[in-house]
């Protein structure tokens, strides 16, 4: 199923469209932990290099991470087609770079280029299935199959297939996982203890490499088979 809803090649094909696109757009570099705001008139953005993360927080200061964007990848393309303003925090992962495209540059470059709607479509569809997928994870498993889906969603979506296993190249932290699937730090690390002592993923400088996809596959409650 992952696979299906994250076909890898239409994905590349999608950020080898944007960073085409961000040649047209102004170069801002950002720090590890800076957050983004975009302004009215650049209203999207596309991420040149390292990782950014979309956030939701409550009022008490808990977040819910909602996405993490590689190079490529682009943010505030809802804000833009619904003419309206999401609750996102965009945070650095790591020092980064975007490019900001104005609202008169990307409207120039959608009537000369139609084709460019596809790629949108497909970046909104997938942030949707994303937060779909997240939903069920939480409904519908413990925490071993809360932190198993979002391993399992995130090799179908970025994951790099080694004689090793699935290389998960994104340096989360505990903390990082747990934020994506509303756990506690701590309920991670004895979840990650627990695949590692049964063989399913082995941690390698903070990378983690899945080494029997099936095996974790049976500790979620999957939509559909």
């Amino acid at each position: 199923m992952y696979k299906k809803l994250f076909n890898q090649q239409k994905q590349a094909k999608m950020r080898e469209v944007f960073l085409q696109l961000a040649q047209k757009g102004r170069i801002l570099k950002i720090d590890k932990a800076e957050q983004i705001v975009l302004s009215e008139k650049q209203s999207f953005a596309i991420v040149c290099s390292g990782q950014i993360k979309q956030s939701l927080f409550s009022q008490d200061g808990s977040e819910k991470s909602l996405y993490l964007l590689r190079a490529g990848e682009i943010f505030g393309e809802m804000d833009y087609f619904t003419e309206s303003e999401n609750k996102l925090i965009n945070t650095a992962m790591k020092k980064s770079s975007i490019a900001l495209i104005s609202r008169n540059e990307l409207e120039k470059r959608l009537k000369k280029e139609a084709d460019l709607y596809r790629y949108f479509i497909h970046s909104i569809s997938r942030k949707f299935r994303i937060v779909m997928l997240q939903m069920a994870g939480m409904v519908f498993n413990d925490s071993a199959g809360k932190l198993a889906e979002i391993l399992i969603r995130l090799a179908a979506q970025e994951g790099i297939e080694t004689e090793a296993g699935i290389n998960l190249d994104l340096n989360l932290t505990h903390q990082d996982l747990a934020d994506l699937i509303g756990c506690s730090r701590s309920t991670v690390s004895r979840e990650l203890n627990n695949f590692k002592q049964h063989g399913l993923i082995k941690i390698v400088k903070k990378q983690i490499i899945i080494k029997d996809l099936k095996a974790l596959k049976k500790y979620i409650n999957q939509i559909s088979k």
